[in-house]
């Protein structure tokens, strides 16, 4: 499978999970869930406006989120640096999916140690 393809398989898996706790929480709803939404809708620039703070704030999904609309020119122009610097940034805080990401864009260095 190619790397935007697993990214996008495992940003499927992510967005459905957020949406169906979302649904349950409608009243309780965050930027993240919003952001969510907005990704799962296809509105990749409203995603990425709503996503983008969350993740500057230290959000590992909403970075993660950013990345991958980076890595894959979800709503921007496609960036594997600016990917790489979201996908580090949530990989440091354990994310797995960033971390496997990361690991797809760069040979093992420890450039996010």
């Amino acid at each position: 499978m190619s790397f935007v393809g697993e990214i996008m398989r495992n940003s499927v898996r992510m967005l459905i999970a957020l949406y169906v706790g979302s649904m349950a929480t409608t009243a309780l709803a965050t930027p993240l869930d919003d952001g969510a939404i907005a990704y799962s809708r296809g509105d990749y620039a409203e995603a990425l406006r709503i996503l983008r703070p969350v993740a500057s704030q230290g959000d590992a999904l909403a970075q993660d989120m950013v990345g991958d609309m980076y890595a894959s020119g979800k709503g921007v122009a496609e960036d594997h640096a600016e990917a790489l610097r979201w996908y580090c940034l949530a990989a440091a805080q354990g994310d797995a999916v960033a971390t496997k990401a990361v690991d797809k864009l760069l040979p093992p260095c420890g450039h996010c140690k």
